[in-house]
């Protein structure tokens, strides 16, 4: 049992030391007093830095350790006290076994006193009182006696489990220090194995970096690529058919520029740094036009231009882009303009268009207004509108002319499509009309135009492109 204080000792030599490191458990703090109380008794002890580390989650292996050093706490107690009830009642094996003996020596006198007085006739009254008095005691003497010795049996009972505990307490103690070793290793593995995953984590954002370096680099030599590419010229060869007949051309690109030549129209058009040139001729209508354009997001244009029969006009625009404007996705663009022609002011004109986006389509409603000359020049207001789908697009417009030309009113139908299949390039479209054609009254060669065709119409275009 000797070691049981040792323990004890033990506990409290770490207490006193964890108490004087407990730097983490301030004064005042709502849990100091369970934590000084524990420390006390030795169920808990502070990590070799002098911290408690009261927010750190307990592990299996800890709370297993600390149960069980309260159970020897608990045990300890539980003996002091039942040594210190036999101490104070005096109670020790040497004076039972006294007692026991002073006892048997009693009976052995009271037995031959009495056969003394017997043998000489004496009954006196006094003397029997004394003698009854005598057997009482006696009686008493040997329930004290029964008593005794039932003490005695609880002592050695009380021994035996005293000794049963420790043993028990050397068992529990040698397995406490076989699960700390286990613990420790536990701890070990766990500390190596965290320093494996810090290395491999900064093996792995040194690699991330390598590959983001080799991928910019890649991504650099791709840009490089695309502008060559871009920088060599293009060509197209296409072929087709429409309301006009079989058709046929050739589109070149370089850079900026572009130039189509065909027996349906022919165009050219430069892009530079905020400006455009362009001319364009289809159908028997030619222009060529200048533009220049301020800002963005929101943008003012102005163009100037001329076209067959001595028409000279300029126009200005204000845009504001689907990309970079106030609201973003929404595309608004108003537009005015006026020419001479052969000197003579005219055809003045005015477009508005608004569209924004509806989820994955893209809604644009137009109003135009047109002051022509009359006879094929011919006045006009209409409504057109767009709805766009990926390379689809579908497109109505509704025209009433302001002079009489033996009708009240002109619409047309279209839905277009563009599909590319390297190296070709297919687009097709295919409407209704009643006597309208033409998108708009900003541009001379595309302006609204009444005629006399009525019906379905097709146009089907097959592009193959050609690398230099």
């Amino acid at each position: 049992m000797a070691h049981l204080p040792k323990y004890l000792l033990a506990a409290g030599f770490g207490f006193l030391v964890a108490q004087a490191q407990m730097a983490d458990v301030p004064a005042g703090h709502w849990a100091e007093r369970a934590v000084r109380h524990l420390l006390e008794k030795g169920i808990l002890t502070g990590y070799p830095d002098g911290t408690f580390k009261g927010t750190q989650a307990v592990n299996r292996y800890q709370a297993a350790v600390m149960l069980y050093r309260a159970y020897l706490t608990w045990t300890e107690e539980v003996l002091s006290r039942v040594r210190r009830t036999l101490e104070e009642a005096n109670l020790t094996p040497e004076r039972i076994a006294e007692a026991l003996s002073e006892l048997a020596s009693l009976r052995e006198a009271t037995g031959e006193i009495q056969q003394a007085l017997e043998e000489f006739g004496v009954r006196l009254s006094t003397l029997e009182a004394d003698l009854g008095e005598v057997q009482a005691a006696l009686s008493a003497a040997m329930d004290a006696a029964g008593q005794v010795a039932a003490l005695t049996d609880r002592q050695k009972a009380l021994q035996e489990a005293l000794a049963r505990a420790d043993a028990a307490y050397k068992e529990q103690l040698s397995r406490l220090n076989a699960l700390e070793g286990r613990l420790q290793m536990v701890e070990k593995a766990l500390a190596d194995l965290t320093a494996e995953l810090r290395s491999a984590e900064d093996a792995r954002l040194k690699d991330a970096q390598v590959v983001g370096k080799r991928l910019y680099a890649v991504e650099e030599r791709t840009s490089q690529l695309e502008k060559a590419v871009q920088a060599r010229p293009q060509g197209e060869v296409y072929v087709g058919t429409g309301e006009g007949g079989p058709f046929g051309g050739l589109a070149l690109t370089y850079g900026t520029a572009q130039v189509r030549l065909g027996t349906d129209r022919v165009e050219a058009s430069f892009q530079g740094e905020g400006f455009s040139l362009a001319y364009r001729d289809l159908a028997g209508r030619r222009e060529a036009v200048a533009r220049y354009g301020l800002f963005q997001g929101i943008r003012l244009l102005g163009e100037v231009g001329a076209a067959e029969g001595r028409y000279y006009f300029a126009t200005t625009y204000v845009e504001h882009e689907r990309q970079g404007g106030l609201l973003p996705g929404v595309y608004a663009r108003l537009a005015a303009g006026a020419g001479l022609v052969e000197g003579e002011l005219g055809r003045a004109f005015l477009e508005a268009q608004a569209g924004l986006p509806v989820g994955p389509v893209n809604l644009t409603l137009g109003y135009a207004r047109y002051w022509g000359f009359g006879g094929a020049d011919t006045p006009l207001s209409a409504l057109f509108g767009t709805v766009a789908y990926g390379p689809a697009e579908a497109y109505v417009a509704y025209a009433v002319p302001h002079e009489d030309i033996g009708r009240d009113a002109a619409f047309q139908v279209e839905g277009r499509a563009k599909f590319g299949l390297s190296p070709y390039r297919i687009s097709v479209a295919a409407g209704y009309r009643d006597g309208l054609a033409g998108y708009g009254v900003a541009s001379h060669v595309d302006r609204f135009r009444f005629t006399t065709a009525t019906g379905f119409y097709g146009r089907v275009e097959v592009g193959y492109e050609v690398r230099f």
